[in-house]
């Protein structure tokens, strides 16, 4: 389960500061479709990319599986956002030098999969999506 509590994120431009997010408190199911609804300029992306450890807050907690992610390590952060968060960016961010095939791999290989798992897996999403013809 994936808990804010009281999460702010602002600017301080030194006569003032700026909320993006003001006491943001929610929980979310390990499980399940969530949707974000806002007007632009309301802090949705600011929101998503905070929970996916792309950005950081000014106070409050982030609790995911009982742990809170202020006192998790630099080096751990990787780790929280190769484990537990995927996003779906609106620009393909992949290595253009890779095929799509090593695009996935490369993710799977983050995560510890042994080789033989990595081409079985990567060959059933490619065969899912319909790409199978792509050179992996």
């Amino acid at each position: 389960m994936l808990v804010l509590k009281n999460v702010n994120k602002y600017y301080d431009t030194g006569f003032e500061k700026i909320h993006e997010l003001k006491d943001v408190s929610l929980e979310l199911p390990d499980q399940g479709f969530i949707v974000i609804l806002g007007k632009s300029g309301c802090g949705k992306s600011t929101l998503l990319n905070i929970i996916g450890g792309l950005d950081n807050y000014n106070s409050g907690d982030i609790i995911i599986n009982g742990k809170n992610l202020s006192q998790i390590k630099k080096y751990e952060w990787d780790n929280y956002r190769n484990t537990y968060v995927g996003f779906v960016f609106q620009e393909f961010y992949l290595i253009e030098e890779n095929t799509i095939g090593k695009n996935i791999a490369l993710v799977l290989e983050l995560q510890g999969y042994a080789k033989e798992v990595i081409d079985e897996k990567v060959k059933n999403i490619l065969t899912e999506v319909g790409s199978k013809v792509l050179v992996y």
